[in-house]
């Protein structure tokens, strides 16, 4: 009689740890399911961790061309899965070079609909992914190239026989993510109108630059960028930035430059010898999409200027305008307006390991009183302009929730 209860008793372990593995055999393919439907989304580095009472997705926008649209897809791929995830909260942790930048939650138990927040509370998420025991995410953008065309367009009225100057160029850009948070860039001007300087009629380099992230206590981003930028600058830059609550952030910036003008035969150059800087706060205004900034910064004239900007924006556009004090006796006062047309197709597939595509944003800025260097400042990046730039792309996210 012993003997059979102890076959018995023998018997029930072996099904009780066959179901155990069939389990965390189903959980695994249920986690890779997740995660390749992610990837095919257009996410990469991807990591979907279960933990008791919650779901929490790591992923990145490599495809949409502006993270409003990510943010839809992302949801609206967790829609589709959620009998795939083992409870009903779901948190997506959205990044940028692996750098965590907004936390958006909802519970999916209401089959009518779901109702998404956002916040910037991501401590408890990071101390997952630190904790992750095994490779940090899937389907890694690091060594991958992006290969996008980034078209420009400028005209100024500064001449009596002429009534507008124009310049028009075609500028392809590689881009490769490399470790966390930080990213090369190369670019080369392709000149197809200019009526601009004899230096900007050549092809030549544009952008060269690598650039470092980094997430620092109390939620303070920032990024250091050195190399070659536009408007003839050169050298190191410093962007800062913090959020305050939803609606509000603070940003600095300082940057230390030296005129430079990279040709393929020559480099014009000359030492360092220009400090500028800026320090500003922006506020969102979610009822009509819109966003207000004001700044005080030292400009490449080595003058000191305040600016006040205001920004709406569209699902696939922004436009804005700005009013800026000059240091100039006769024209006290200047301003303008600036917009960005997100260029089609809105999504971009990676063939293996380039990717080929427009610029994500075609901008355009009007200047009325279009001064070299008094009120301006240089750009560190192609995909930088007045209405998405590192001191708003994280508020931008939010703009289109429900």
């Amino acid at each position: 009689m012993e003997s059979k209860l102890s076959g018995v008793k023998q018997l029930c372990r072996v099904f009780t740890l066959a179901f155990v593995l069939l389990q965390i055999s189903l959980f695994a393919t249920a986690q890779s399911k997740i995660e390749n439907a992610l990837n095919n989304a257009g996410f990469e580095n991807v990591r979907h961790i279960s933990k008791p009472g919650k779901e929490i997705l790591f992923l990145e926008n490599k495809s949409y061309s502006n993270q409003q649209r990510a943010v839809e897809a992302a949801r609206e791929e967790v829609s589709l899965l959620k009998n795939e995830f083992l409870t009903d909260n779901v948190e997506i942790v959205l990044m940028d070079e692996k750098i965590p930048l907004l936390r958006t939650y909802a519970s999916l138990k209401s089959p009518d609909e779901t109702i998404w927040k956002s916040d910037f509370m991501l401590e408890e998420a990071m101390g997952e992914i630190r904790s992750y025991d095994g490779t940090k995410f899937e389907y890694e953008s690091a060594g991958k190239l992006d290969l996008k065309l980034y078209p420009t367009f400028r005209f100024k009225n500064s001449r009596l026989d002429v009534m507008y100057l124009l310049q028009f160029n075609i500028n392809p850009t590689l881009e490769v993510s490399l470790w966390r948070g930080a990213k090369a860039t190369a670019q080369i001007i392709f000149p197809v109108v200019n009526d601009y300087s004899v230096e900007e009629g050549k092809i030549r380099p544009g952008f060269l630059t690598i650039s470092q992230q980094f997430r620092l206590p109390y939620n303070i981003y920032s990024m250091v960028t050195l190399g070659n930028f536009n408007m003839f600058r050169a050298g190191a830059d410093l962007k800062l930035y913090k959020s305050i609550g939803k609606r509000l952030g603070v940003f600095g910036q300082v940057s230390y430059t030296a005129y430079s003008v990279p040709m393929f035969d020559d480099w014009l150059y000359s030492g360092f010898n220009t400090l500028t800087w800026k320090l500003g706060a922006n506020y969102v205004y979610k009822p009509l999409k819109m966003i207000f900034s004001a700044s005080v910064g030292k400009y490449l004239g080595n003058d000191i200027s305040v600016r006040g900007e205001v920004t709406r924006y569209f699902k696939n556009s922004a436009v804005g305008f700005y009013v800026q004090t000059m240091d100039i006796p006769d024209y006290p006062i200047n301003g303008g307006f600036f917009f960005a047309i997100s260029l089609p197709p809105y999504k971009h597939n990676r063939n293996k390991f380039v990717r080929v595509s427009a610029g994500d944003y075609f901008p355009l800025e009007y200047i009325a009183r279009p001064y070299t260097y008094h009120g301006r400042y240089f750009t560190t990046s192609p995909d930088e302009n007045s209405s998405y730039n590192f001191f708003n792309r994280i508020h931008l996210s939010q703009l289109f929730e429900n």
